[in-house]
């Protein structure tokens, strides 16, 4: 638990304001401290400054630590709760400020007189008194057979008490996960969040009463209920109920959290950041070691409930934090300019020093932009169910033969040099618009691994030959192949980005105007399956651009270092005779059942004692789209400029081995994988996990090469 040896911790320079913008990614699990977030600031308030944690001091009274679920919105979790009149907390601190991060409770029955004192003086004397607005209020609606919900016009609400037409309802605050809201069948109504309006008209996030039936027309509707706020390190209008549990972060929105699966009850409302009601600092003009006690004084003003103080954190340099993540958001949607709780408005009010934005999973799905396709006709069902669909063209079924017509947004390399590539165009293989200087390439079939494939961008292209020239050559430690030539044959994909790139300078240009010395680094997704998110090509755009608009495009290949270094846990043995000629790519391939859908990476392909992955096999990862199996016939008909690229299909591929050459003709075939990954989804992560902790690791590395340069520019004035 936090910081114990504390002598080897560097102080910041400053108390930096720091903002997280993002997706889904970044929301994690709808707090300020979730997922890769939570990872960031544990790191930069830890190693970057002196921060005493509830563990870590001398309680003299009577206590109690506050964690769990319950009490996530404490810094890390965590507090230390002591009561009773001269109840007290001792720890030392070197520096040269201090800030007390303490909580609130929702009432003031409590609040109390807090002495600070400093090297055995009273220094000041703080108090727990919640400024907040604090009661009980009475609401009546009139039903009309169609509403459900009703608004009772304000958040942090608790203990309800619901009458329709002079009858007792039972229910409870909405305490479900991504996709919840959906009322219990023992409950009458739930309590979610969702949009109302302020006095001044504009949207504020409110309780509403969402009934599992609406009252019928006529129907009396009588609300009763207490509101009050706990004030803690997390701002938000998360809200508890009257058994102290924390409701859903999800509310009634506009957006999933993750677009690919919408839900009821599953939209992100606002962002969170640190509170600044819940901290007091003293700057001194020293820098030294100070003892610290905090000690009851008794009750303040007119309450009379036994005196606590809840010690959440002390450090000689508080950072400011802000999640502006929000499931479901892209660019577009933070450049939006009447965005009012969620656009880049609200993150220039928040008036950082360092932003992170992260990017591209919900942009690429309305970027577009592809060139080249590939007509694969007359297929049978089973053959179409075979094949990984992303980025899907059309699907068009043939009543007469009972066969399908399949677009894919890919074509096929035919001849390839370090410096350009030749792509087929006959019947088959065709050209949708025309490739141009600027546009990004994909060379190479992406089974499982993202060295499978390289990505250049299109310096200039012969129409004549159907010929592409990069902007720089490849070289073969790109690739997990030997040979540069081991990619003729595999796909190309060629697109243009511009859509994106103009919505992501148009962000930073809000930024900039707002705050023009502002810091701001971008992060992609660092190693996507591409056989389920498009998004290869967005880090090499982050980089060509970068310069230009003085964005720091952060690193990936901590993300790569970490996949291909966990234990091939997992074996499947195949028989040579599985393997079998697919017509569709001309490789030998043999499919492996039981792991349909499942993404696994990492491979080895074991032949007579040899791994060959990469010189002479690969494996399909089985995390891929294909089309929906649960469709068939006319229901599978579609086109991307109706539908999107994801229309009528889901995740649920086959792992494939696939050998490129020197298919063995008898024996045993031994395949080893990981089953652990940086991402379940190679695109999420959660609070805890390994792959929060890399973009942890990468955002903490960013910030302490600013902090040195801060510190740098401070020395040399």
């Amino acid at each position: 638990m936090g910081q114990h040896n504390l002598d080897h911790i560097r102080t910041a320079s400053k108390n930096w304001r720091i903002s997280f913008a993002g997706s889904s990614v970044t929301w994690g699990g709808g707090f300020l401290q979730s997922g890769l977030v939570k990872e960031a600031i544990l790191n930069i308030q830890r190693n970057q400054s002196i921060t005493v944690e509830p563990d870590m001091v001398k309680v003299l009274g009577n206590s109690s630590y506050l964690s769990g679920p319950d009490n996530q919105k404490y810094f890390d979790g965590k507090a230390l709760k002591i009561t009773g009149i001269n109840s007290s907390i001792k720890f030392s601190i070197t520096g040269d400020e201090i800030t007390l991060v303490q909580g609130i409770e929702r009432d003031n029955h409590a609040a109390s007189e807090i002495e600070v004192y400093i090297d055995g003086n009273l220094y000041d004397t703080i108090n727990n008194w919640n400024t907040s607005p604090i009661g009980i209020d009475k609401l009546e609606f009139k039903g009309d057979g169609v509403k459900k919900q009703f608004d009772l016009g304000r958040a942090f609400t608790f203990r309800h008490q619901l009458l329709l037409n002079e009858k007792i309802l039972k229910g409870d605050h909405n305490q479900g996960g991504y996709g919840g809201g959906e009322i219990p069948k023992d409950l009458d109504y739930l309590v979610i969040r969702k949009y109302g309006k302020d006095k001044h008209g504009d949207p504020e996030v409110h309780h509403w009463i969402s009934f599992k039936t609406a009252p019928a027309k006529g129907d009396k509707v009588l609300v009763a209920f207490s509101y009050g706020e706990e004030i803690s390190y997390e701002k938000t209008t998360i809200g508890k109920s009257d058994k102290g549990e924390l409701e859903s972060p999800f509310g009634d929105g506009d957006v999933s959290f993750d677009i690919t699966k919408p839900t009821r009850v599953s939209s992100g409302l606002d962002f969170r950041e640190t509170d600044d009601r819940a901290m007091k600092t003293y700057r001194f003009e020293t820098i030294q070691k100070r003892d610290v006690e905090l000690k009851i004084k008794g009750n303040y003003k007119e309450s009379k409930g036994i005196p606590y103080f809840i010690f959440n954190l002390a450090t000689n340099r508080i950072f400011y934090f802000q999640n502006a993540g929000i499931g479901g958001w892209k660019l577009a949607f933070f450049n939006n300019p009447n965005e009012f709780y969620r656009g880049y408005k609200k993150i220039a009010s928040f008036s950082p020093d360092i932003l992170y934005i992260e990017t591209t999973p919900n942009d690429d799905w309305s970027v577009k932009g592809y060139k080249l396709y590939t007509e694969y006709p007359d297929l049978s069902l089973t053959e179409l169910q075979s094949i990984r669909t992303l980025p899907i063209k059309s699907i068009t079924y043939n009543k007469e033969s009972d066969t399908y017509n399949f677009q894919k947004w890919v074509g096929r390399i035919d001849k390839i040099t370090a410096q350009s590539v030749t792509y087929l165009a006959d019947k088959q293989h065709q050209t949708d618009a025309l490739p141009r200087r600027g546009d990004y390439v994909f060379l190479g079939g992406y089974y499982s691994n993202n060295k499978e494939y390289v990505v250049r961008k299109v310096d200039r292209y012969d129409d004549t030959k159907y010929q592409i020239f990069f902007d720089k050559p490849i070289t073969a430690q790109e690739l997990i192949y030997k040979d540069i030539e081991t990619l003729k044959g595999m796909e190309i994909r060629v697109r243009s980005l511009s859509v994106f790139e103009e919505e992501f300078r148009e962000f930073i240009a809000h930024m900039r105007k707002a705050k023009p010395e502002l810091k701001i680094a971008s992060m992609v997704n660092p190693l996507p399956i591409i056989g389920a998110r498009e998004l290869w090509g967005y880090w090499d755009l982050m980089n060509d651009i970068s310069k230009d608009i003085k964005v720091d495009n952060l690193g990936i290949q901590t993300f790569y270092d970490y996949q291909y270094s966990q234990s091939r846990d997992k074996e499947v043995v195949v028989d040579a005779n599985a393997l079998k000629i697919n017509p569709l790519t001309g490789y030998m391939e043999a499919s492996i059942d039981r792991f349909d859908g499942k993404n696994r990476q990492n491979y080895e392909v074991i032949v007579n004692g040899k791994n060959v992955y990469g010189l002479d096999a690969v494996v399909r990862n089985p995390y891929a789209y294909g089309v929906d199996t649960g469709l068939k016939k006319e229901q599978l008909n579609m086109d991307y400029r109706r539908e999107g690229v994801r229309a009528n299909q889901g995740i649920n591929q086959k792992m494939e081995l696939v050998f490129l050459k020197n298919a063995p003709k008898s024996g045993k075939i031994h395949i080893r994988f990981s089953t652990k990954n940086w991402s379940g989804d190679g695109c999420h992560v959660r609070t805890g996990d390994d792959g929060s902790k890399l973009y942890g690791e990468v955002y903490y590395d960013y910030f302490n090469k600013l902090e040195k340069e801060s510190m740098l520019g401070k020395s040399s004035k």
